[in-house]
This record gives structure tokens, sequence and C-alpha cells, in this order.
């Protein structure tokens, strides 16, 4: 499995509204692209004066091609959705992961042989 953690640093009053956006317009089209949302954080658990929280949004694809599978797959939802977020987030980022454990699969190189 893989693991995505989308990490989204922002004014706690905008929580709410990336959350609505989040099930409206992003939410209908992700299982079809195989993507399962597993979780969702804010961090700080509480809204301080004058800070910014951190909204924690953790999601699950099966394997490396179905990670880009799913980026393939996106449309127009997809950056309508991200743009809307940028828009009111400080800073955004997107951690991908998988088990440290297994091998990690390469792409095949191939070499022409004249």
């Amino acid at each position: 499995m893989i693991q995505i953690l989308d990490e989204i640093l922002l004014d706690p009053r905008h929580i709410p509204a990336v959350l609505a956006l989040l099930e409206e317009r992003y939410m209908p089209q992700a299982a079809a692209r195989g993507l399962t949302l597993l979780q969702r954080w804010a961090s700080p658990p509480v809204a301080v004066p004058g800070e910014r929280n951190r909204l924690w949004l953790l999601w699950q694809v099966p394997d490396v091609w179905g990670y880009y599978g799913m980026r393939l797959g996106a449309g127009a939802e997809v950056l309508e959705f991200w743009g809307f977020v940028d828009r009111l987030c400080e800073h955004r980022a997107r951690h991908v992961l998988g088990c440290a454990d297994q091998p990690l699969p390469s792409p095949e190189v191939q070499e022409d042989v004249a």
C-alpha cells in the first residue's frame, strides 16, 4: 500500500470550507481513481488566536502503479479543488509514503543494443 499525506497550513477558520469542498468536489471522483481517504486531522486540535493550523489528509492507493494511475485519472475537478485550497492556505505539501521494509520498485532501464 502507498499512503499519501497531504499537509495544508491554513487559518483555522478555513478548515470547514476546505473539508466541505473536499466532500462535495473531490471525494465523488476519488474512489473511481483508486484513492481512499483514511483520515483527516487538524493540528493543533484547537484554534489558537493568531496561529495557523495544519490540516492533514491521509489517503491510500493499492501500490505505486495505483499512485501514478490516480494522478493520470485526475480531471478538472482535481485542479479546481487544489486551486481553491491554494487560495485559502499559506503552504501545502504532499508526502507519498511506502513501507520502508519493502524493496523500492524502480523503472526498468532498457539499453539499445546496436
